[in-house]
């Protein structure tokens, strides 16, 4: 019989798991869960272990904040804090876009932030019907995305990449990241993109010449109000959820799934309808990939990643590795999907720090702010996806967006490795 080094079977795991998820052959979902059971069958690792991500606390807190999130949704609290928005409709175009990243920003660090960009889609769509002459969808619905995947980078549950890295973490027994750590990099990140987009990336979105499209969306017009008593009762159990996040009074991903317990008792959402429209595919890439980690340092795939990259010429400076994977990490997620190429690079990462023996968290923060803050392709999010209905080409977010992920990348690598050194 012949021998095969686990570290080796669990490299070509690892390499089947890379095409699929570049190419994207079959949904992430499936490659991830493919990935672990791969792992079991090979003898890798053993059954438990490979899927162990899905009893990861990390999981648990975003399935849970997922429902949460819906409620505001659902009860029409998140389109009621929109419709404030379009009252000041009156004002200038640029005094309403800063009004409205600041506003998705700041839900999308609690919220789906493809949900919030779809509920500001339509504000949007209705500040322009309603002052044709004076607003330009064009000029505003951009803005919209870049701010929703920056203000997923101020907390944990903010966005797929922040939740990746801090079960890889956990996973391999590192303190937990703190649940509004995440903005120390975030908030200047956020400041950053409605600076530039009120300024450099405002002129260039004004020099766009895009395809006028016929909008999918439901411009509100105020039939079918919402019973104002479950609104208010989803906005309580989330701030009841901010609150036990902030004080850490009980573990993070119990808090997640008391509030969505809570929702649903109350009738915020139905049951059926949160599990038909439930994000699976998120649950499923999350859990899986830390499988497939717990697979790499098991065999000690990571270890032999880490000691090849290592032996480059680079070991001896920390700051340099940084550099270039936080870099590879920015470039990926312009073609991958952002949770991919995270689920990808944050194993390689921690056991790349292990192998230099600094700190894991500058290299997996930098990795996972980069991979969220993704502005130069319609493909990197979906947010971005979700504004090509403002008649938006390929080639416009690499102009607008293109010049923005260079200064985020520059901010990244300045910043990170001060609050969280080496």
């Amino acid at each position: 019989m012949i021998f095969v080094d686990p570290a080796v079977l669990a490299l070509i795991v690892l390499g089947v798991v890379v095409v699929l998820y570049v190419t994207e052959v079959i949904p992430l979902a499936l490659t991830s869960i493919g990935g672990c059971i791969a792992m079991a069958l090979l003898g890798i690792v053993s059954f438990s272990d490979a899927f162990s991500g899905f009893s990861n606390n990390v999981v648990l807190l975003i399935a849970g904040m997922m429902v949460v999130g819906s409620a505001l949704f659902e009860t029409g609290a998140a389109e009621n804090i929109g419709n404030r928005i379009t009252t000041a409709a009156r004002s200038s175009e640029k005094i309403i876009l800063l009004m409205i990243m600041v506003v998705v920003g700041m839900l999308s660090a609690f919220l789906n932030n493809t949900a919030t960009t779809a509920v500001f889609v339509t504000v949007v769509f209705g500040i322009v019907m309603n002052n044709k002459t004076r607003f330009k969808s064009a000029r505003m619905l951009m803005p919209v995305a870049f701010a929703a995947n920056a203000g997923g980078m101020l907390t944990l549950v903010g966005s797929t990449p922040t939740v990746i890295i801090q079960g890889v973490l956990t996973q391999s027994d590192y303190a937990p990241l703190g649940f509004f750590e995440f903005s120390k990099i975030g908030l200047p990140v956020l400041a950053l993109v409605i600076v530039y987009m009120l300024t450099i990336g405002y002129k260039s979105l004004n020099s766009l010449k895009v395809e006028k499209k016929k909008t999918p969306w439901e411009i509100p017009n105020g039939n079918g109000p919402k019973k104002t008593h479950k609104m208010k009762t989803a906005v309580a159990i989330m701030l009841l959820c901010v609150v036990l996040f902030a004080t850490e009074a009980i573990p993070t991903g119990l808090t997640a799934m008391v509030g969505a317990w809570l929702v649903l008792f109350t009738g915020c959402v139905r049951v059926k309808e949160t599990f038909e429209h439930f994000d699976w595919t998120t649950i499923f890439v999350l859990a899986g990939s830390l499988g497939i980690a717990r697979g790499l340092e098991v065999s000690g795939a990571g270890e032999l990643i880490s000691d090849t990259v290592l032996g480059i010429g680079f070991a001896d400076s920390p700051y340099i590795i940084f550099a270039i994977l936080v870099g590879i990490g920015g470039v990926l997620t312009q073609f991958m999907s952002n949770t991919a190429t995270t689920a990808l690079l944050a194993p390689i990462a921690l056991f790349i720090a292990q192998g230099m023996g600094v700190s894991p968290y500058p290299l997996m923060l930098g990795l996972c702010s980069m991979t969220a803050a993704a502005f130069a392709s319609p493909v990197a999010t979906p947010p971005n996806t979700m504004v090509l209905v403002g008649g938006y080409r390929f080639k416009d977010y690499l102009l607008v967006g293109g010049v923005l992920n260079l200064l985020v990348y520059i901010m990244v690598i300045s910043l990170v490795p001060i609050f969280w050194p080496f």
